[in-house]
């Protein structure tokens, strides 16, 4: 009895890790766009101006990347990240979940991987920024200018 119990338990197990689970993925409030970004009230120029002050060399890097771009791309990113920052936290929340889900749904990542890495990215440079973005104009369109 003893062996037929052994032997039925080893054919479930080997059922179990034959058959392919579901896979899911789910956007959290840290994945793939960190909390703190989904929730500031802070305008793009506000959070970029922190962000250059708070973390300069990953602003440095950013701009770099970005100045490397052709023109077309550089306001492709600059259109994007505004929408994204005028949407309320459950636009935010939804687009988070989209990213996470489909690969396909950032259209601009195929034109620049890192287009948003300045903003999405990096939870320390996201909380650094957050933490003091409303000290600084809401409109500086130099934040673009490196």
């Amino acid at each position: 009895m003893l062996r037929k119990i052994s032997i039925a338990l080893a054919a479930a197990a080997s059922a179990a890790v034959l058959v392919p689970a579901t896979a899911s993925a789910d956007a959290t409030d840290d994945y793939p766009i960190p909390n703190r970004m989904l929730k500031t009230t802070c305008t793009v120029d506000q959070y970029m101006a922190a962000v250059r002050d708070t973390d300069p060399v990953y602003y440095e890097r950013y701009m770099i990347d970005y100045n490397n771009k052709s023109p077309d791309v550089q306001q492709g990113a600059r259109d994007r990240i505004y929408w994204y920052f005028s949407l309320e936290y459950p636009g935010r929340r939804a687009y988070s979940e989209h990213v996470a889900t489909n690969v396909f749904y950032e259209q601009m990542a195929f034109r620049w991987p890192n287009w948003a890495k300045l903003f999405f990215n990096n939870k320390g440079v996201v909380a650094h920024g957050t933490e003091v973005c409303a000290n600084y104009p809401p409109h500086d369109p130099s934040v673009w200018v490196w």
